[in-house]
């Protein structure tokens, strides 16, 4: 991502240890403003002063880069080829948020041994991934330990939003899942969508989902994606970019606790899933 603001957060020294918090941004179908959430949110947290990595995990569309009409200069293939390391191809966005290049499977292994390049580079990487229940969107959301599922009010975002908890329930043990409700036309609909989720997963799954905010139905955020600039830079004091401060907020105050070798368990996790389904 280009440097469209100063990124005053890079200019910290870096950690001093390899911890770090892993976030995928998911939902159960396309068209909610999954990405939209990610890249804002990502924002939103670099604001607060933490070093964030953002990473599109959508193999099929670069919708990060698509957003911020950008095009990255580098990719991982120039780190399998030895051209350059994985360090060099994070590309510095607003706010100081960095974004990886996309992941190919096919590269995997040696994708793996790169990422101790990446142990003090972040303290919350956000994993945009791809939309619906497909082989990779559940790889990354399962290899998670923080899953976000974006859905809107509409009963059949609400249905594929269902979907994907009660995957992740089948899949993982006690999956820790918050569920975040866009584009809503007010502040009651929103929470009734957004609670009929919480309900739903108790009494049928017997799983505990917390129903983390909800985003408002935004002229200003419809204005900024065909501007292909984050929200949270193009309209700050927005209804939009507040509710996501919220959203960042809450995400931050939670009870997830950061921890060593994070980014590199994940990624090991994301390969054993894929590894285990070829």
């Amino acid at each position: 991502m280009g440097n469209m603001n100063a990124p005053a957060s890079l200019d910290r020294p870096a950690l001093k240890s390899s911890a770090c918090r892993v976030i995928a941004v998911t939902s159960g179908k396309g068209g909610v403003g999954k990405t939209n959430i990610s890249v804002n949110l990502a924002l939103a947290m670099s604001n607060k002063g933490k070093k964030v990595l953002l990473f599109d995990a959508d193999m099929g569309l670069a919708n990060v880069d698509v957003m911020l009409g950008m095009i990255p200069q580098y990719t991982l293939l120039h780190v399998l080829n030895g051209k350059k390391n994985l360090a060099e191809i994070i590309t510095e966005g607003p706010g100081g948020v960095q974004e990886l290049a996309d992941l190919n499977e096919a590269q995997r292994s040696k994708f793996l041994g790169a990422l101790q390049d990446l142990q003090h580079q972040a303290e919350v990487i956000i994993i945009d991934t791809g939309a619906g229940l497909h082989r990779n969107v559940l790889a990354f959301a399962l290899a998670a330990e923080e899953v976000v599922i974006v859905t809107t009010p509409e009963p059949t975002a609400l249905m594929d939003a269902y979907g994907m908890i009660k995957i992740l329930h089948r899949e993982r043990r006690e999956p820790q899942i918050q569920v975040v409700v866009n584009m809503a036309g007010s502040p009651m609909e929103a929470d009734e969508a957004g609670q009929k989720l919480v309900v739903l997963s108790k009494r049928f799954l017997d799983l505990k989902v917390e129903y983390l905010g909800f985003i408002l139905r935004d002229p200003g955020m419809i204005r900024a994606v065909k501007e292909q600039k984050p929200v949270m830079l193009s309209s700050p004091m927005g209804p939009s970019a507040l509710s996501l401060n919220r959203l960042a907020d809450s995400l931050l105050s939670g009870k997830a606790e950061a921890s060593d070798g994070n980014l590199l368990q994940f990624f090991k996790k994301v390969t054993q899933i894929f590894g285990g389904k070829d």
